[in-house]
């Protein structure tokens, strides 16, 4: 069973919602682009790229477009409402999606709340969470209690970028939030997870990192020199700390992705496609991809498959 861990389904109910309680028009990159779907109307596109990359299943998170407000009240409103759609779609098709659950952080009680739901009640696979809440690192010690929760569960926790451009003025002016902006983003909050120590104080959870986890693979060796500037003297080195993290294969670059292989191991890959971003031929290239990157047929198997069926319990 191909199993796609990075895929998106943003409804437009979900996205008025959103723009109301944020006083602006965020969403519209993404009603002009046309990734916005009245109720299930995109859902035959996600089968038509589906069937033709032979994708059994997407894991579907509204990533990129998460419930964050100031105003708990209007957080907790979003998180739900986004969490109920997405549940609609897997009770309707539960042989074709699974879903990631987002919380309304950053209240922290109120998002153990809605993961309880989410997880208990709703049948969800694991949880999504942004690389910054509202200008703040995921990995601040202010939201230690939603790691703990996650971890006492052993929970998957899929982390997405914010396209906060990692907060460059000269990225964003340079129109390249998504291109460069958002891998650093990744790469960034994989720092941020190894200086607040999370892979040693909360190592039950399972971090997913998208996009092959950013420039990060590439720059091991640096980062193991460097570690004194950023890491405790008491710290494990980051290719150390690398193995504790999951990475989804967004990137269709067979280089980028032996050399992650050969970072973290083949059991750390999980294969992605970032649906609608990557829709078509480049959808089915993120599958064509990992298979023409010179893998054995049972590593190619365990990156398509199995990995993501054994850490999501599919």
């Amino acid at each position: 069973m191909r199993i796609d861990v990075h895929a998106h389904y943003f409804p437009v109910e979900y996205l008025d919602r959103l723009d109301r309680y944020a006083g602006t028009k965020a969403t519209q990159f993404f009603r002009k682009a046309g990734l916005a779907s009245e109720g299930f109307s995109g859902i035959e596109a996600h089968f038509r790229n589906m069937d033709l990359a032979k994708v059994d299943l997407q894991v579907l998170s509204v990533s990129g477009q998460l419930p964050y407000f100031a105003n708990e009240n209007d957080a907790v409103d979003a998180a739900r409402l986004g969490n109920d759609f997405y549940a609609r779609i897997v009770s309707e098709y539960p042989k074709r999606f699974a879903a990631f659950a987002c919380t309304p952080l950053p209240h922290v009680q109120a998002s153990i709340t809605e993961m309880t739901r989410a997880l208990d009640e709703l049948g969800m696979v694991g949880v999504t969470a942004g690389t910054a809440v509202l200008g703040k690192s995921i990995a601040d010690s202010s939201f230690d209690g939603f790691f703990g929760e996650l971890n006492r569960r052993k929970a998957v926790l899929f982390i997405h970028p914010i396209g906060g451009s990692a907060g460059s003025p000269l990225i964003e002016s340079a129109k390249l939030t998504w291109p460069i902006g958002a891998p650093l983003e990744d790469t960034i909050c994989m720092l941020q997870f190894m200086q607040a120590n999370i892979p040693s104080r909360f190592p039950d959870i399972k971090i997913i990192l998208p996009h092959l986890g950013g420039f990060a693979p590439f720059l091991t060796a640096r980062l193991d020199q460097l570690q004194d500037h950023f890491l405790p003297e008491s710290a494990a080195p980051p290719s150390v700390q690398a193995k504790y993290f999951w990475y989804d294969t967004v990137n269709a670059n067979p280089s980028a992705l032996r050399c992650t292989q050969e970072a973290v191991g083949t059991d750390r890959l999980l294969f992605g496609t970032d649906y609608p971003f990557w829709r078509d031929d480049a959808f089915k290239l993120c599958a064509d991809y990992v298979a023409e990157a010179g893998f054995s047929k049972r590593d190619v198997d365990r990156i398509l498959d199995g990995n993501a069926q054994k850490l999501l319990g599919l």
